[in-house]
Formats: C-alpha cells, structure tokens, sequence
C-alpha cells in the first residue's frame, strides 16, 4: 500500500493537470476530424483499409478493424508527442525538486507518469470509439450496430501499443539525449519502420495474401480472414492490401462481419501489453531522480553560433583589457554636473535588429550534430540522383528544421520571458511578426529544394505552391505554440499532416503540392487562406493572454 499510495496520487495530479488546459482540447477535436476523415465518402479522392479494389461495407465489423488499426498504428505516434512532458514539466515548475525530497523511488516515479500518460491515451480511446459509433451512422451503410464486433478489435488491437507509446514517452524523457526534438525524430522514424517491417513481413509480394504473424498491431490475423473471404467468393481477385491510399474510388465492396478473438490472442496482445511493463522498468534507471549531484556541474550547453559570438567576444575583450593595462590609462570619475535628463524621443523599431535575435533564438542550444545535419542534407541534395532526392531527400529536409519551428509563439512562456517581452512597445505587432517572418524564411529554405528539383525534371510545379506551404508550416506553428504554450502540439500535428500530404500524397494534406492531383485541385488556395487564418488565431490567443498577463 505504501507504493500504491503514491502512484495513484501522481497519477491522479498529472492526469487533471494535462485534461485541463486548453492543448488538450485541441487534441481531442484532432481525433474527432480523424475519425471523420478516417471512414471517407464516396468521390472523397483516397481510401482507407482496402483489399485490392473492394473494401468492406461499413458495418459494425469493418468500421471496428478501420478503427482499430487506427488506434494500433497511427494513435501511438500521435499520443506520444501529446503525453512526452510528464517528467520535463516537473523539471520546468521545480516540482521534481520537492519530489526529489520524499521517499519516492525512482520506479515508482516513472511508473505514476507512465499511468498517467496511458490515463490520457485510454480517454483518447474513448473518444475514438465514441466516433467509431458516430460514423458508422453517418455513412448510414449499414446502421444496425454490433457493440462486440465494433468495439472489441478497437481495444485489443489500440491498446497494446498505446501502452509502449506511453512507457516509450517515459523512457525518452529519462535519457537525456532523447529528451529532445531529436528524440521525436528519432522515435518517429522507429514508429515508420516498426510499421514498414511488419507489413512487408506479413505479406507475400507476389500472391499479395498474408501469413499470421506475431505483429504488434494484431492486424494479420484479421486481414488472413478477409483474404480468405475474397478468394472464396472470387478466386481470381486481387488481395494486396493497403491502409491508406490516394486515387479512384473503390471498384465493389463486399460484408465482412469479423473474426473471433480465441483466447490465444487475447493472450497475445497481453504479452505486447507485457512489454510496456519492461520498458517502464527499463526507464528507471537512466532515471535521476531530479538530483542535481547526478548531473555534472558545467555550464549549459549553448548553440553553435552563441559559442563562438562568445569566444570572439571573450578574445576581443581579452585585447581591450590588455591594452589598458599597458597604457595605465586613469578614468576619470562621473561628475554629477555633467548629468543630463532623459528626453522623451520617438520609439523606432529596429525590424532586422528584431529578426535577427529571432533567428539567432531559433538556433540557440542546436548541437554540432544538427549543424553537420543540415549541411550534409544540402550536399546530398547537390551531387545525389534526382530520383532518390525527390523520393527521400526532400521529405527529410521538410522535417529536419521541425525543431526551429515548434518554439515559435511558446517560447517567452516556457522560458519566463514573457513579461519582459510584452512590456516592450507594441509586442504584439512587433516581435510577433517579426517571429513570423523568420519561420517563413527557414520554410522557404526547406522547401526550396522541392520547386528546384520539380523544375529540373519538368514536372508541373507552381510558385505559389512553394509560397502556400512555406506560409502554411510558420503559421501553423505560431497558431498552436501560443495556444497550446509548448511545442508538443504543433510537433504532433505537423508530423501528421507530412507523412499524410508529402509522403502518402494525400491531396488534402499536400500543404506543399508535390501531387499532380493536388495541383489539380488548387489546394494551394486553401492553404493560403488557412495560412491567413491561422495568424489571426495567433493573433487572438498572443492578445488574449497579453490581457491576462496585465490583470
């Protein structure tokens, strides 16, 4: 009792501290347009869980397994940047200080956060499941619902890997190199390949039919059964499957009405439950208990650029104080007589004074690493094959500055700077847009690369593709950083929205209109309209709290 005590308690406090803020919200109205989006229409333009050209029609059974897969693979990538904050908010608000004073090991501690992380992808669930029910109505194909076949693959197949998204969120906060933005790339490019290595080993390429495989999603043994369904209604049709794909509507449909779940799997998805477990264990111990004498006494590591301004100042004032020591120069003491009085004079604004601390804002704290980074993407870029550049290049480089983006608009709050900011001279005019144009400016060098490779090999390609969604990715970050007041959240979003627009090709979510059918569309347009709509919902949320912080 005595560790159950404290693991429901930090459990319960971090649990109502996330629900209740307003990012949280935003999360939830996320899942709610996922599930929409996530059962389409007829003309919607891509599909969703097909099985060569038929699908499933929308019953209980189908919408179940479309959710499910839905919880089991794209949630876990969503809710771990959503609960990666437990332990560095503690460390932020000084919590972790007091909590370094009680008896509470290092085990429980990392167990309540874990608790707590899948307290909130457990309500995510919930939401999801509620929308399973809603849109199974909606697209009115079948309206009679069976709860059992709905809702069980949600749960057995979501809630497995939503526990290893919330130990892995743990874990990465607890080692200190994964604390970071590159431990969100990091974790990102394993959520891609976990998913690449289980489909590809679960399918023959050349028959297209799967084999029932141990993969952490449950999701082979239910396509083996559709695939056997197919074939025994129609031996000669295709059963390559996909999840999602973008292109013509779907040729027939067919009725599944589900497979049993034997005890054998449900003790299978335990195990993968179980694994979660060992990662939580294995988290405790790079863990420091928010001892300071566990870490090393040196200074704050700081940015390229800030380390060398430093040792060139350091070099310039070593020669000044030199040269006064040579020429024994005397200074005279200030004479009161020789005081003047402050003249009110007119407030200038030094626009590329402004611009360039928010670039140099921006870079602060960036490693070596990413520097070399940077720079070794731009020399592939120059001597690589187009083919390969335009296939993997590009979509890297839209996705290496993700961390030079998500401070924008949080990061005065999260660093305490705020009152000092906004008792300057027109803050909201000012610095905020100032912090605009630079993200736009580190958008345009991102994105450059693909109108220069679409231009090279003649494929059809606009300017004002390239100037939509150069203005769509700093506006979407400054929206959700000042209403959100962390990076998380536009971390969250924007990974989503690339790998369903650049990688899937996805016209909706082609922000940079490298498909041939979002050009088609003009969904340049509805970016720059959504790009000027979210800078007025900056603009809201910046002079709403700008109001608060005066009262």
């Amino acid at each position: 009792m005595k560790t159950i005590y404290p693991i429901f308690h930090l459990t319960r406090a971090d649990f109502l501290e996330r629900i209740r803020r307003y990012s949280f919200l935003l999360v939830l109205a996320i899942i709610v347009l996922i599930g929409y989006l996530f059962v389409p229409p007829e003309g919607a333009g891509y599909r969703v869980l097909q099985v060569g050209a038929q699908r499933g029609i929308y019953n209980s059974a189908w919408i179940g397994l479309m959710f499910g897969l839905t919880a089991a693979m794209h949630l876990p990538m969503l809710g771990f940047y959503l609960v990666k904050n437990a332990v560095s908010r503690d460390r932020q608000t000084n919590v972790g200080q007091i909590i370094a004073t009680t008896p509470i090991s290092k085990l429980t501690y990392v167990v309540g956060k874990w608790f707590s992380n899948l307290a909130v992808l457990v309500l995510i669930l919930c939401v999801l499941t509620v929308m399973a029910v809603v849109m199974q109505l909606v697209r009115a194909e079948e309206t009679t619902i069976n709860f059992g076949a709905l809702i069980t693959p949600i749960w057995l197949m979501g809630m497995p890997m939503l526990a290893i998204a919330a130990a892995l969120a743990v874990l990465f906060e607890c080692v200190p190199f994964l604390k970071g933005g590159l431990g969100n790339v990091i974790y990102f490019f394993i959520w891609l390949a976990t998913i690449g290595f289980v489909l590809s080993s679960s399918v023959d390429e050349a028959t297209g039919l799967a084999g029932v495989a141990r993969d952490p999603y449950g999701y082979t043994r239910q396509l083996v059964n559709i695939q056997e369904q197919v074939l025994a209604e129609n031996p000669d049709a295709e059963v390559n499957s996909s999840f999602i794909n973008s292109g013509s509507d779907i040729e027939s449909t067919f009725t599944w009405n589900g497979s049993n779940w034997p005890t054998r799997v449900v003790l299978d998805r335990l195990l993968w439950f179980g694994l979660a477990v060992v990662i939580v264990g294995l988290a405790a111990i790079p863990f420091d208990r928010f001892d300071p004498a566990s870490r090393k006494l040196t200074p704050k590591r700081e940015g390229l650029i800030h380390r060398l301004s430093n040792r060139f100042g350091d070099f310039r004032s070593a020669g000044m104080l030199h040269s006064k020591f040579e020429e024994k120069e005397v200074i005279p003491l200030a004479n009161a007589a020789q005081l003047t009085t402050i003249t009110i004079t007119s407030n200038r604004w030094r626009f590329f004074a402004v611009l360039a601390a928010e670039f140099k804002l921006m870079l602060k704290g960036r490693s070596l690493i990413w520097y070399i980074g940077a720079i070794g993407l731009i020399v592939v870029f120059l001597v690589w094959p187009l083919d390969v550049v335009r296939r993997y290049l590009v979509l890297v480089m839209l996705l290496w500055p993700i961390t030079l983006w998500s401070g924008m608009g949080n990061r005065e709050r999260r660093y305490q700077m705020d009152q000092i900011i906004f008792s300057g001279a027109h803050p909201l005019r000012r610095q905020l847009s100032a912090s605009w144009i630079a993200g736009f400016i580190i958008a345009l060098i991102a994105s450059g690369c693909i109108t220069a490779i679409m231009i090279a090999i003649g494929k059809e390609f606009t300017i004002v593709s390239w100037l939509a969604g150069s203005m769509f990715i700093p506006s979407l970050a400054i929206a959700l950083g000042i209403w959100s007041g962390g990076p998380r959240l536009f971390e969250l979003v924007y990974i989503l929205w690339w790998y369903l627009g650049p990688v899937e090709g996805v016209p909706l979510f082609d922000f940079m209109g490298v498909s041939h059918m979002a050009i088609e569309t003009g969904v340049s347009t509805y970016y720059l309209i959504a790009s000027i709509l979210l800078i007025l919902f900056a603009i809201i949320g910046r002079w709403s709290y700008f109001e608060d912080s005066l009262i």
